[in-house]
């Protein structure tokens, strides 16, 4: 009766609120470009993102990061503006232009008010379509971006990763670098090598315009119309990457970091496709695996072992088949203890039905949280970028959370069955070669190779 008592019971979850996606409009233009609208009136803000097929993926080998740089250099002057006065007319409209680079798309956009829509949407016109690509600025961001790449193989848990894709992909698969490049690929880049990809890659057919917030289908459309509508021409298409892994067997390296007192490890290997039928079963598995606070990885390396501050795992999302991994940092004198662990729990989700808890608590979870994530036009907007990206229908995420709470554990269970491999796992430690090597050893999965990161890594 107390409210001591009371306080010593966690409150029982309540019901899923409920939650609409708004509804989704399309239409394409005579020259080709897709217009996808999402109409909110709450606030007179508007989100708009024009996603190319300009990504990672379009790229030839021998000029791996001219994706990453081309868009970085988009707003580095167009038509009759200078990098200044482009920031200058930004600034003025209150808005920020954005331009960022993933393996399968490129996106450029901004958030405005309403009242500025039509402004934003003329300087993001003259920054896609007629990009001047001033030498010096190439020269600079090349420079700029070859610091980037220094810098990373200077940071553990950048350098893990970067060694986990080299040994998870083939060769030939260019998942198997970085998205951005390597540094003699960047190196070799310049003006031309830049011109050429926007030429290819920078066309309305085949790409989008997606907007969410303060606007209908019928009026972005007419803008789209106005600034883009004699733009002509066609994105080569979508790039179709062999994606094989490296080996089909248990491969472990060393990244050897003399005198780490930490070890980052990344243990996976190649996924699944953003588009694969089960994957809303596998957001729920990975949900209970790694993918939150309470999941069976932090509870077992966090909370009972106080091995690290948090572990993870993950699928990510490609249109080809991405990486699924699990990834931590760890005292060095525990680096094999936490490794047997991790393939403790990837064994074991698969060797059994998850609980009831578990698997009302993650799929309670991924619908709850879901509502935050669109909460603002530029969280629906990079939804929206998602439907254009990996081909999914309109409707997707009007009953996302419904496919999510109707999941069961023996779907959990056999989505883990089909797509987690511990037995084709990579494991990649950066640290101490000379303090983890015989300890990943006896472990008896496999044999352990110690490598330099700078000679792997160029």
């Amino acid at each position: 009766m107390s409210g001591a008592d009371d306080r010593a019971q966690a409150p029982t979850p309540g019901p899923v609120r409920p939650f609409h996606f708004p509804a989704v409009e399309r239409t394409t233009l005579g020259n080709g470009l897709e217009v996808v609208v999402a109409e909110t009136r709450r606030f007179p803000v508007v989100t708009v993102e024009l996603v190319v097929n300009a990504g990672g993926t379009a790229e030839d080998e021998g000029t791996a990061g001219v994706a990453t740089l081309t868009a970085s250099l988009l707003e580095s002057g167009a038509g009759e503006r200078t990098a200044e006065q482009m920031a200058e007319t930004a600034d003025g409209l209150g808005i920020t232009l954005d331009s960022t680079t993933g393996w399968d798309v490129a996106q450029c956009g901004f958030t405005s008010l309403h009242a500025r829509l039509e402004q934003g949407l003329e300087l993001l016109a003259d920054m896609v379509r007629r990009p001047t690509f001033p030498q010096a600025e190439v020269e600079r961001l090349r420079v700029e971006r070859l610091g980037t790449l220094a810098h990373r193989r200077t940071d553990p848990s950048s350098l893990a990763t970067e060694v986990f894709s080299r040994y998870t992909y083939a060769a030939n698969t260019p998942f198997a670098r970085p998205v951005g490049g390597t540094s003699a690929t960047v190196s070799a880049l310049g003006r031309e090598q830049v011109a050429a990809f926007h030429v290819a890659r920078y066309a309305p057919a085949g790409n989008a315009l997606v907007g969410a917030g303060d606007v209908g289908l019928g009026e972005l459309a007419a803008l789209a119309e106005r600034f883009f509508g004699d733009w002509r021409g066609e994105s080569l298409p979508a790039a179709v990457p062999a994606v094989t892994p490296r080996s089909e067997q248990v491969t472990v390296v060393v990244a050897h970091r003399p005198g780490a007192v930490q070890s980052e490890i990344r243990l996976g290997h190649v996924g699944v496709e953003r588009g694969a039928p089960d994957y809303t079963h596998l957001l729920v598995m990975n949900t209970i695996l790694g993918g939150s606070f309470s999941s069976r990885l932090n509870m077992n390396l966090r909370e009972r072992r106080g091995y690290t501050y948090g572990v993870s795992s993950l699928w990510t999302a490609r249109r080809q088949r991405g990486a699924f991994y699990a990834s931590t940092a760890v005292q060095t004198e525990v680096t094999a203890h936490a490794v047997e662990e991790i393939l403790g729990e990837i064994r074991g989700i698969r060797e059994a039905e998850v609980s009831p808890d578990e698997l009302r608590d993650a799929r309670d979870y991924l619908a709850g949280v879901f509502p935050l994530t669109v909460e603002t036009t530029a969280g629906v907007a990079a939804r929206l970028a998602g439907l254009v990206t990996y081909g999914l229908p309109s409707e997707y995420y009007q009953n996302y959370r419904e496919r999510i709470l109707v999941v069961t554990a023996d779907e959990v269970l056999q989505a883990a069955r089909r797509r987690l491999h511990p037995d084709r796992a990579v494991i990649v430690v950066a640290g101490d070669a000379d303090q983890v090597r015989a300890p990943l050893e006896a472990l008896g999965i496999g044999p352990v190779e110690v490598v330099d990161p700078a000679e792997v890594l160029d």
